[in-house]
């Protein structure tokens, strides 16, 4: 017999522990690389990913049915990740050498070690200009581009209409390019 999601929904709601076992077996990956992009820290992420977690179990009973499990889950991360960055004051961000041994490790090994510096370069680049960004804005295109989730899935995330999120995804690929172009104009530094 297949366990559907929503079966699994209503049996952590009534207090299972396997059911919500299973919750977290099939999100915590996921959340724990989104946590880990938001906020930089491999331990601090993995410390808000489980406070992420134990405050989806806390509220999991008062819950509707129809919940979107994945979206809820994604906006409790990105909350506890708001509140930890707010007591922080700052943000920092992994290297993003540290995403791509967890994303492609076939990718890690170089064969051309010239190459692999300038990809190192470029990516190290890329998260400065990222953490430049106003944090809707890092949110949305983490989210898209890191996170692949679609545009209805983020929009109920960030708790925007999807024509707001549309909206705010093109500001926010518009900034990232200007900043973007501007730097490499300027040869070095992030405006």
């Amino acid at each position: 017999m297949v366990v559907t999601e929503v079966s699994i929904m209503h049996r952590a709601r009534e207090g299972d522990h396997t059911a919500f076992e299973a919750i977290f077996d099939q999100y915590q990956r996921p959340i724990y690389n989104y946590v880990l992009r938001m906020i930089g820290d491999p331990e601090e992420a993995s410390d808000l990913t489980q406070e992420a977690f134990i405050k989806a179990y806390v509220a999991l009973a008062k819950t509707p049915s129809d919940l979107n499990l994945s979206a809820w889950l994604y906006r409790i991360a990105t909350n506890t990740c708001i509140d930890a960055l707010r007591r922080k004051k700052i943000l920092t961000w992994q290297p993003w050498e540290t995403f791509t041994k967890v994303f492609h490790p076939k990718q890690v090994a170089p064969d051309n070690p010239e190459q692999e510096l300038l990809r190192k370069e470029d990516a190290q680049f890329v998260q400065e200009v990222l953490c430049k960004l106003p944090p809707r804005y890092r949110q949305c295109l983490i989210l898209r581009e890191y996170q692949d989730l679609p545009c209805s899935q983020i929009a109920e995330i960030m708790e925007i209409s999807p024509s707001a999120l549309k909206s705010l995804m093109f500001r926010a690929r518009e900034a990232f390019k200007a900043r973007y172009l501007a730097a490499t104009r300027v040869g070095g530094g992030i405006p």
